[in-house]
């Protein structure tokens, strides 16, 4: 155990310094863990393609990682030393600089061992069986501090709100000196009694009591629910209701999903007549794991009750381009998932100023969708833009240009720049390393086409990169598009992701319903009829 550290000779603004370092430090570790979960993931991931289905039949003799056939005398396989498996030569990883090898499976948990430093705790385990984890003096003024209420010293990144800071009276103030307190002076007035947490919840509440009080809030995070997304899960028969309420705060910009009950739901295991389900949704087309909310698992029921409101926080104008996907899913072994129904909402119907649509309602669940209505307007993000007509300065050839009485050597430049991007659907590990392709289409069906630069690891890109066409002129650009699309760089040779584009120009954007296309076309001649003058537009991708 780490030794108390009499800190009282320190001044005030001292010890503050010392806890800002403490902040850094477990921002550091914080990353670290990132890391180590994404390795693991990636392992977890590895062991679920190999593992058996039980919806599916397997020859006698097999390959354990990939499932392929083995023959008796060719092709027989070789067991792998690691695992004691028979695996073929194909899921084979050979040792550097060795003859030895191993497979797939156990060649990546040797990565993820020496990546994170595992191998280095096994040993010390086996030469000091009772050292365990010790404790440091940072991590026990970091636990003291997540047991009180205020701070005076703002840090970077606050811990969460603990059950001891909710019981705490608001007007009480505590200053750095009672941060770095022993842990063993705990107050007397803090001890609460969880039995007076819990109460009974009215069977029909009113619409403006749905969502506090009773319910727990927030949503539980899983490192290995990307496995869904995936692809990497069974289906059983779908059957069953759920009920849930929703209720938007236009104050708060915050959307709330009240996850009440579901009833007659379809066994996750059949055969084990065993059901562990629980609740997940979306606001599509986002798909990434910071727009994933779910609820705790109910153990052994087809009937589960969950009472937890989930939560976004998403614009007003943002919610006619969305739809909300709330699914039901059984927590099998080895954390396997089964599909057991979903309920797909689109947000642009729903009223969400009407009280009577706040209250609880019981949906049937539905089997998966491959396609979504195409009714709805999808939008896959915002692209911020800056267009300008540049032509040669007089007042004679600009009004020639403004009235399209154009000559033939007055030609120009279209600059544009593009500032940046939001809500674009990213990756499972929420970022992106996104691009930008420019194409100005001219009527003689040439095309001039740029490229902005690769920004890495970011959520919401901030190009601020110029696109310039020269050699334009007006009369070609009045029968001309401008079709921008943003990009996902992909990695090792596979092909780019597209993210979704939109298009400026005579034709408009075809994909997208009467209204946008007019509103494109519109915009695209306000930057053709105000030249050398700047025109802020914001695209909607699609």
């Amino acid at each position: 155990m780490a030794q108390e550290v009499d800190l009282s000779a320190l001044k005030e603004l001292e010890r503050e310094a010392i806890l800002q370092v403490l902040y850094r430090d477990q921002a550091v570790q914080n990353t670290e863990e990132e890391r180590i979960r994404k390795l693991k993931t990636h392992l977890q991931h590895l062991r679920w393609k190999g593992a058996k289905n039980t919806d599916r039949e397997y020859k006698e003799k097999c390959c354990a990682r990939c499932q392929q056939v083995l023959g008796f005398l060719l092709h027989q396989g070789a067991v792998c030393r690691g695992c004691s498996h028979r695996v073929c030569a194909q899921c084979r990883v050979f040792l550097r600089g060795t003859h030895a090898w191993k497979c797939t499976v156990c060649f990546e948990d040797r990565n993820v061992k020496i990546k994170t430093g595992e191998w280095f705790y096994e040993e010390r385990a086996k030469k000091f069986p009772t050292g365990g984890k010790h404790e440091t003096v940072g991590g026990q003024l970091l636990q003291s501090y997540q047991k009180l209420s205020k701070i005076s010293v703002v840090p970077p990144t606050p811990p969460p709100v603990s059950e001891s800071q909710c019981s705490r009276s608001p007007g009480r103030k505590v200053s750095a000196p009672d941060i770095l307190k022993p842990l063993n002076q705990e107050d007397p007035k803090c001890s609460t009694n969880p039995i007076l947490k819990q109460q009974n919840l009215p069977s029909s509440p009113a619409p403006s009591t749905i969502f506090s009080g009773g319910f727990r809030h927030g949503s539980l995070i899983s490192i290995d629910s990307t496995c869904t997304e995936m692809g990497n899960f069974d289906n059983a028969n779908v059957t069953g209701e759920i009920e849930f309420a929703i209720r938007y705060c236009f104050k708060t910009h915050s959307l709330e999903i009240c996850i009440k009950a579901c009833k007659n739901l379809a066994y996750g295991e059949q055969k084990k007549k065993k059901c562990n389900p629980y609740v997940k949704t979306y606001l599509l087309p986002d798909r990434s794991s910071q727009g994933k909310r779910k609820t705790g698992v109910q153990r052994n029921t087809v009937d589960p009750t969950f009472q937890e409101t989930l939560k976004y926080q998403v614009a007003p104008a943002q919610l006619v381009t969305r739809q909300l996907q709330v699914s039901v899913w059984h927590l099998g072994t080895l954390a396997r998932r089964v599909f057991l129904g979903e309920v797909i909402i689109p947000l642009a119907t729903w009223d969400f100023e009407d009280s009577t649509t706040q209250s609880f309602r019981w949906h049937p669940l539905r089997a998966k969708a491959e396609k979504y209505e195409d009714s709805i307007p999808q939008s896959n993000g915002e692209l911020t833009v800056r267009a300008k007509l540049v032509l040669p300065s007089g007042p004679r050839k600009l009004q020639e240009a403004q009235e399209g009485t154009d000559q033939p050597s007055l030609q120009g430049q279209l600059c544009l720049v593009v500032l940046g991007a939001k809500n674009l659907p990213v990756r499972p590990d929420g970022t992106l390393n996104s691009f930008v392709k420019g194409c100005l289409t001219l009527p003689d069906q040439q095309k001039l086409r740029l490229k902005s630069p690769v920004l890495k690891k970011q959520a919401c890109p901030q190009w601020k990169h110029s696109f310039v066409f020269s050699g334009v002129t007006p009369a070609q650009l009045r029968q001309s598009s401008l079709e921008l699309t943003v990009w996902d760089q992909a990695l090792l040779g596979m092909n780019d992701r597209l993210l979704g584009g939109a298009r400026l120009g005579s034709k408009g954007d075809t994909a997208v319903g009467g209204d946008a296309c007019s509103q494109s076309k519109l915009q695209w001649q306000k930057v053709l009829s105000s030249p050398n003058l700047w025109t802020d537009m914001t695209l909607v991708l699609h």
